[in-house]
């Protein structure tokens, strides 16, 4: 089984810099090496690791952590703003780079990381406005305009200017396979993480981009029937 690990953490480092636990689960349960989740944490993963790290493997998010943002940023605001349901995906996302790249913040409903979720606070109370899309499983019944950070970015949003939502989640029944870019399984996708990194991460970019507003200086030049 440990080499069965090495295997699908090398399959998934061929596309992503960085996954998480689940994602290494999955890419081993593709390679016929793992059925249940908790098992293989306890179990083998946990057995690999003490031999040694894993690389591109993200560490186990460590709610004492605190992250601590430039002053800087405050002369910023993102594109758009991502909403999660678990803080491993705020560490995906984080490592995969588009936060830098498509300008995009991304903070999970428990209110972490704390310091990103103020600094957004801070820009909407200056006027600053991004759309927000809410990121999830198949399974996940939780409506997060009750939750942390988007009940306080819609309460200090002012009602002229509304905050820009769209759930971006998985369906009950799954997404198709084939709308996730990079992923070439069959079947519904039901869980975030089964697929490879690149597949939700560009999934999300794209679903994200489409709610920007275009900018004009950015479309085709139209020419006139006159000119030649």
């Amino acid at each position: 089984m440990t080499s069965r690990i090495d295997a699908a953490a090398a399959s998934l480092r061929r596309d992503s810099r960085a996954f998480t636990r689940k994602n290494l689960f999955f890419a081993a349960a593709r390679l016929g090496g793992a059925r249940d989740y908790d098992a293989f944490v306890a179990g083998p993963l946990a057995r690999r690791l003490r031999a040694g790290p894993i690389a591109g493997l993200l560490p186990a998010p460590d709610p004492r952590r605190t992250v601590r943002l430039p002053r800087e940023c405050d002369a910023y605001f993102p594109a758009a703003i991502l909403l999660v349901d678990r803080p491993e995906l705020v560490e995906l996302f984080a490592a995969s780079g588009v936060l830098v790249q498509a300008r995009i913040a991304v903070v999970c409903v428990d209110g972490t990381p704390r310091a990103v979720v103020r600094w957004l606070v801070r820009g909407i109370r200056a006027g600053y406005r991004a759309p927000v899309g809410y990121l999830h499983d198949a399974a996940t019944v939780l409506y997060p305009f009750a939750c942390e950070p988007l009940a306080t970015l819609v309460e200090v949003a002012h009602a002229r200017t509304p905050i820009v939502f769209r759930d971006l989640g998985l369906p009950p029944s799954g997404l198709p396979a084939s709308a996730l870019p990079f992923h070439r399984a069959t079947g519904p996708v039901v869980e975030l993480e089964a697929p490879p990194p690149v597949a939700i991460v560009a999934y999300a970019a794209r679903q994200l981009a489409a709610m920007l507003p275009r900018d004009p200086w950015l479309a085709p030049i139209r020419r006139s029937r006159r000119s030649g």
